[in-house]
């Protein structure tokens, strides 16, 4: 054992339980002074109705696991619940949310932590995944740089201090494939239930996770080439029906527990839902979408029928100055390149040139104490021989250990899925699958020798922590330094990317240290303004010339509202082209609109 590793060994659970704790308390302390985002509201009151009712008619487009456990604090606080709204009855999730947070005042605030925190223990629970699963195929090294790369990547800090299901969604699905990998290296019927389960708590978190079947085929497959004395096609067909199986009755206990204990019946399966599952009209799904009551199937059949519509009517996009309801090449490569920190960029693009050009036999895998084994074959005796013979031998020879495909397929995988979404709506959609690319970067490079290693891996270490402290504690707006930074980060992204409400109480700061007697705003989110004492007009569009002429005010305009992502283009070009005074955040810009 050389001293590195013995020195990772030695030092392991300090070092995970020191970047675990740095991780906790950047989100801490952060997530107590931002304002609620966009979707919390909504979140929050879907998962307190459903423990309250076990009614699932708000915001069926997610399925409820991570509601509810977000909710689970709120129990503590006693809020006010709207039941009597006519937005209930309706129901109207957006409307019904704001109500729920507006009627219980400043104690909202309270709820809202307590129930954030439950977003961080999860964030924890990943990061920890993240260093148990890397140690345990790849050894401490790796483990520690993985966990690294995750604790100081400024998307999960962001994204896991909030009430959604992106974090949860990228916990669960990470935990689905490998626990299916670890069946496929030793089949068993108790580690086929925990795939099963993994795959049920994903998909009773968000419907993405229907790209883990895929996965999993796939993966099988991967192994049955490669061991196919121990494995077969009827078995792969077996044992991924039982997965489903076991995934279903996960599904079905987390929503009959919640409704029974109410005393409700959730609907079941009838031929309508059937029709409209595989009904993808855009006039029929605008119908549905328009005229959405209470649930009448499954709750969770209706809300995948909410998210296939949706999907075929699109949602309304900002990219790069463009504007579309249906999307284009807008997770990759753009949201991935922008929103990714430059140095975890440069140890993709390091991965890949060492994967593709570095001799074989500097590869390893690592199992247990067991050595190294090259998963490339080369010898001297095919010095000088041609590209193409030498990818033909490489392509008869070829084999993937399972601990590598399942890094890398499902990343695979996921960016087909996603060039196929119609909701792009920012990258938090993508965290699914870096807890796989942060493994395989650390992986590659613990494992592959190049000249001045040490030097390298504690450059990009260290440029990833300047890059993302640099931004703190505005991590939502992070744009990486290739991208011209957050200041730039409007001209390219909207939204959850930059701005999803979260500084309202920064322009509230701002407000008092700079008093403005007459303030016009325009502001995306939800935060409760009047009651952070701002008020004021929206100010004129574009085509206004009258309104603009007599305009006497100092406007603070939210990012997404600048960028015209829900209004007509040109809206606010005018603003636009105008330079800001100030920035609070990053995401609302001040204009001294006075005399324009």
């Amino acid at each position: 054992m050389d001293n590195g590793v013995f020195l990772a060994s030695r030092l392991y659970w300090p070092a995970v339980t020191l970047l675990l704790a740095f991780l906790a308390a950047l989100q801490i302390t952060t997530a107590r002074k931002e304002a609620v985002t966009v979707d919390e509201p909504i979140e929050l009151a879907a998962g307190y109705s459903y423990l309250m009712t076990g009614d699932f008619r708000m915001n069926p487009e997610h399925p409820p696991l991570a509601k509810l456990i977000a909710a689970l604090p709120v129990l503590a606080f006693h809020p006010v619940f709207p039941l009597d709204s006519a937005y209930w009855a309706k129901p109207d999730e957006y409307v019904f949310g704001l109500q729920f947070y507006y009627f219980n005042g400043r104690r909202a605030d309270d709820f809202l932590f307590a129930a954030r925190m439950t977003s961080i223990l999860l964030t924890a629970c990943l990061g920890l995944a993240i260093a148990l699963w890397a140690r345990s195929i790849f050894g401490a090294g790796t483990s520690l740089l993985a966990l690294t790369l995750f604790v100081l990547d400024p998307n999960f800090i962001a994204h896991g201090r909030y009430v959604k299901n992106d974090v949860a969604m990228a916990l669960a699905g990470f935990l689905a494939c490998i626990a299916w990998a670890a069946f496929l290296e030793k089949p068993s019927r108790r580690r086929i239930l925990l795939a099963g389960l993994a795959l049920g708590i994903a998909a009773a978190t968000k419907f993405s996770a229907v790209f883990l079947l895929p996965v999993f085929v796939l993966l099988y497959a991967i192994r049955y080439f490669e061991n196919r004395e121990e494995l077969s096609i009827r078995h792969g067909i077996i044992s991924l029906l039982l997965a489903v199986l076991v995934a279903g009755a996960v599904v079905w206990l987390v929503y009959a527990v919640v409704s029974f204990s109410h005393g409700v019946r959730p609907g079941g399966v009838d031929a309508q839902i059937v029709h409209d599952l595989l009904d993808r009209t855009y006039k029929n799904s605008v119908a549905r979408m328009t005229h959405r009551g209470v649930l009448h199937a499954h709750p969770f059949l209706e809300g995948l029928l909410v998210l296939l519509d949706h999907d075929q009517i699109g949602h309304p996009a900002f990219l790069l100055g463009m504007h579309s309801l249906k999307g284009w090449w807008y997770y990759f490569p753009v949201a991935f390149a922008v929103k990714t920190p430059a140095a975890t960029l440069a140890a993709l693009i390091l991965c890949a040139f060492l994967w593709f050009f570095q001799p074989a036999n500097a590869w390893r895998v690592r199992n247990g104490e067991a050595g190294g084994s090259a998963f490339l074959s080369t010898s001297p005796e095919h010095a000088g021989e041609t590209a193409s013979a030498t990818f033909a031998r490489w392509g008869r020879r070829f084999s993937l250990p399972i601990q590598w495909a399942v890094l890398i397929v499902p990343v695979l995988v996921y960016w087909i899925f996603s060039l196929g979404s119609h909701i792009n709506l920012g990258i938090r959609h993508l965290l699914p699958i870096w807890p796989f690319l942060f493994i395989l970067i650390a992986a590659t490079l613990v494992h592959t020798r190049f000249p001045a290693k040490p030097w390298v891996l504690a450059i990009l270490i260290a440029g990833l922590a300047i890059e993302t402290l640099a931004i703190h504690p505005y991590y939502l707006s992070f744009f990486n330094v290739l991208s011209g930074g957050p200041r730039n980060g409007g001209k390219i992204l909207a939204d959850s990317n930059i701005d999803w409400g979260q500084d309202a109480n920064r322009l509230k700061d701002w407000l008092t240290a700079h008093p403005v007697s007459h303030l016009c705003l325009d502001y995306f989110g939800t935060a409760n303004l009047p009651l952070l004492g701002i008020q004021g007009p929206h100010p004129p569009a574009t085509g206004e010339k009258g309104k603009r002429a007599a305009l006497d005010c100092i406007a603070a305009m939210s990012v997404t509202s600048l960028d015209e992502v829900l209004y007509p283009p040109g809206t606010y070009a005018w603003i636009r082209d105008l330079d800001p005074m100030a920035r609070v955040g990053y995401s609302i810009y001040i204009y001294d609109l006075r005399k324009k």
